[in-house]
């Protein structure tokens, strides 16, 4: 599966209100300017009630920001970046939200940079991926999926306990991240860098809400 047919899956999935799978943030009134890590071709946002929004979206794939910006580009704002460096100003947001891209950034750094773009009192919304989902990588890598794929699983699970254990990320040999992500230390990391956190399960997902205070 390509790029823009998962993007679209989830879109579909995204407009289903019916499907559990579908897990996204609240909208307030008061949220004025909303930014979307990871945002695909702009799913999250095209199934959400943003209209008098500012809606802009951050990614580092090219194809699915191509995508986004031919067919979605009136309504939300495409930017290719990483989420390590947000090349928007600081205190611009009254939300910034992440579905599925967290667990492939250096965390510690996007929390900074999150609470770097976020106005006073904005709000940061997060799904997390479970130590539970980085072992059945490994059951599965173990039974099918090659050395090289059981090497990538193992530096996975090791790097969540780095994370839980020591607050930092290490990168793979590519320089990209991946990570599972302990509830409890991404509490601590939101904390350290003023945050009031909440913890929710929706539909078998970990979300962390956090206020920036």
């Amino acid at each position: 599966m390509d790029s823009i047919e998962y993007h679209r899956k989830e879109l579909e999935i995204a407009l289903d209100k019916n499907d559990e799978r579908r897990i996204l943030p609240d909208i307030l009134d008061s949220d004025r300017a909303i930014l979307d890590i990871g945002c695909g071709i702009g799913q999250s946002f095209l199934a959400m009630d943003c209209r008098d929004k500012i809606c802009i979206g951050i990614d580092i794939d090219e194809d699915a920001l191509r995508y986004g910006i031919d067919n979605y580009g009136s309504r939300i704002q495409f930017i290719l970046s990483d989420a390590s460096h947000i090349p928007l100003p600081s205190n611009t947001f009254d939300l910034v939200f992440s579905r599925v891209s967290l667990p492939y950034t250096n965390i510690p750094r996007v929390i900074r940079e999150i609470r770097r773009v976020l106005r006073k009192g904005g709000r940061v919304w997060m799904i997390l991926h479970g130590r539970d989902m980085a072992a059945r990588y490994l059951s599965q890598a173990m039974r099918s999926g090659g050395i090289k794929r059981l090497i990538h699983v193992i530096y996975i699970l090791l790097n969540g306990y780095l994370l839980k254990y020591l607050g930092v990320l290490v990168p793979y040999a590519n320089g990209r991240y991946e990570s599972w992500q302990d509830t409890t230390a991404m509490q601590k990391l939101l904390g350290r860098s003023g945050f009031e956190v909440r913890v929710r399960e929706v539909s078998r997902h970990t979300v962390l809400e956090g206020r920036l205070v």
